[in-house]
């Protein structure tokens, strides 16, 4: 067993084949544990989760889930099931004094509002949960001491919660009426107001027990992202096929990783992998992975390389780009072979993209007989322009084994060739859009590489990691929200949320507050890339009622690039 120590004070082994372990098995290495040593007491995986960096953290990996526990911060399984119970629906919506229980919750939890109890017999109660009534056991364990209930009256009292039985609650009202009478704990007015709020709770209050269990999954599956990011990101991107919208999930683990600081590259040649793989600690994807790209493709391309191998007598990674096109090229299905080069599975043979897209239609137009003749003849030369000005039969060593009439083709795609009518550099914007084509997303570049981005003072990742003060931001606008102000002096005006990224990450909380909405909503559009000065919510907030607790970037202007 291989004992594995972590600068949080926590350790475990890696356990055999024969125990029951949690596997992550995303190509090479592959990592075997016993979840069940994972400490509850980790510092870096509450931290994790305390962050709001719960991307792929069971019932946690939503909007809502990643900003309530920014502002809810739990410390321990009791605090993370209060936190997915109240990120519910019902607690959301169920309004009492102007605001959510959820809201209550965390008020309370930060000390901004007062927990109080409507008697005192509730306190032991209601205690774990800032003295709001977030469960079904709860309102049972209420009126079992209030009311004297057995467990069939609890029972009944779940039933009516859980499955929202009006008539049901209305019998069992009348009997904790009584029973309350008769108990004599508190006041028939009291007991009223106590059962109008178990009432009430009936259309949020959650069944702890799934709420716990819930959470030490969501422990669980933070752990493995806080001690093993590599192997959790791999392991979600290699089963986000299953996902409803898999290349939406796709995105979204690519920009979280990359915000994490975990390298994310395209699928290679060298590598032939079929899926996504860890190789030297960073994440490619794998040739199934790009769109257009079948398991029957990716079969037939193993089978050419590998062949080939043998027949050259050394492997793939030693290869020109020569080399490749001649042998192998003409082998492989023609828009499987387009969609390799374009995502930059090719990119150690140290040539551009666009480069080796043109040699490859260049190639294409050749007869079967050409192909054969530079093949034969391929240790001659070291590039197709040389192979092809030999091609000529007008030209000494040409051969002169071929159709006359095809000389003048072959000598336009020589003079092409040495002088090609555009330029075959790959620039930042279309290697940005062809990933984004082909894989989903841009991996290579952003789209703000191919604009002047001199005027920036920081990239998404140095933001999220803590730099602070005057901030311009270069980057591409990846959504937009817009929202009606409710309260304050803005009511009833528009304001903006957006996620905003670029090469180095995703940044998904920040706020364009009305009046800079107003001056500069027109260059706020998906798929833009802008200038965006300002300053962390936690700076920009003093002196102003804040709109949010989350550590966002608030927008205070904003210039096209």
């Amino acid at each position: 067993m291989k004992n594995y120590e972590f600068d949080c004070g926590c350790s475990f082994g890696v356990l055999d084949g024969d125990s029951i372990v949690t596997k992550l098995q995303t190509g090479l290495p592959s990592i075997e544990f016993d979840i069940k040593q994972a400490s509850y007491k980790c510092c870096k995986t509450w931290e994790l989760i305390c962050s709001g960096q719960t991307k792929g953290v069971f019932q946690l990996e939503s909007n809502l889930g990643k900003s309530w526990a920014k502002r809810i911060r739990p410390k321990n399984i009791e605090g993370l099931a209060a936190l997915i119970a109240l990120i519910r629906p019902g607690c959301l919506k169920a309004i009492i004094d102007g605001k959510s229980m959820t809201q209550h919750y965390v008020d309370r939890k930060n000390g901004t509002e007062e927990v109080s109890y409507l008697h005192d017999s509730l306190e032991p109660i209601l205690r774990s949960t800032q003295g709001v009534l977030v469960y079904q056991e709860q309102s049972m364990q209420i009126a079992q001491v209030i009311a004297g209930f057995d467990l069939q009256q609890g029972d009944d009292l779940r039933k009516a919660i859980g499955k929202k039985q009006a008539g049901l609650m209305s019998v069992v009202k009348d009997s904790f009426l009584k029973g309350a009478g008769d108990e004599g704990i508190v006041s028939r007015e009291i007991a009223e107001e106590i059962f109008g709020w178990i009432e009430k709770s009936n259309r949020y209050a959650f069944n702890k027990s799934h709420a716990v269990s819930y959470a030490v999954c969501a422990y669980w599956s933070a752990y493995a992202k806080a001690h093993f990011p590599i192997n959790f990101y791999c392991n979600y991107l290699f089963y986000a096929n299953g996902k409803q919208d898999p290349q939406s999930e796709i995105r979204d683990l690519v920009r979280d990783a990359k915000i994490s600081g975990i390298q994310v590259s395209p699928p290679s040649i060298v590598n032939m992998d079929s899926k996504f793989s860890i190789r030297n600690k960073v994440i490619n994807f794998g040739f199934n992975d790009i769109k257009s790209v079948g398991e029957k493709h990716v079969e037939k391309l193993i089978q050419v390389i590998d062949s080939l191998e043998r027949s050259l007598s050394k492997p793939i990674a030693d290869w020109s780009w020569y080399q490749f096109l001649v042998n192998a090229s003409h082998k492989i299905n023609k828009n499987v072979m387009v969609s390799l080069v374009s995502v930059g599975s090719m990119s150690h043979f140290g040539m551009s993209r666009s480069k080796m897209l043109y040699e490859f239609e260049t190639w294409q137009k050749l007869t079967d007989k050409e192909k054969e003749w530079v093949i034969e003849r391929q240790e001659e030369w070291d590039c197709l322009v040389d192979a092809l000005s030999k091609l000529s039969p007008t030209r000494k060593n040409g051969g002169g084994t071929f159709n006359t009439t095809r000389n003048s083709i072959i000598e336009s795609l020589v003079m092409l060739l040495k002088d090609p009518p555009y330029s075959l550099e790959d620039s930042p914007g279309w290697v940005s859009n062809t990933e984004k084509e082909t894989l989903g997303i841009a991996l290579s570049y952003s789209e703000v590489d191919s604009c002047d981005a001199s005027g920036s003072n920081s990239t998404c990742k140095e933001f999220f990691d803590g730099k602070r003060g005057n901030i311009i931001l270069a980057v591409q606008v990846s959504n937009v929200n817009e929202y009606i102000v409710k309260n304050g002096r803005s009511k009833g005006n528009p304001m903006g949320f957006l996620v905003v990224e670029d090469n180095t990450g995703c940044l998904e909380t920040v706020t364009v507050f009305s009046d800079e909405w107003k001056k500069h909503k027109g260059l706020l559009y998906e798929g833009n890339t802008v200038l965006l000065y300002g300053k962390s919510s936690g700076e920009a907030s003093r002196g102003r009622r804040r709109h949010q607790i989350d550590d966002g970037f608030i927008v205070q202007k904003v210039s096209q690039i």
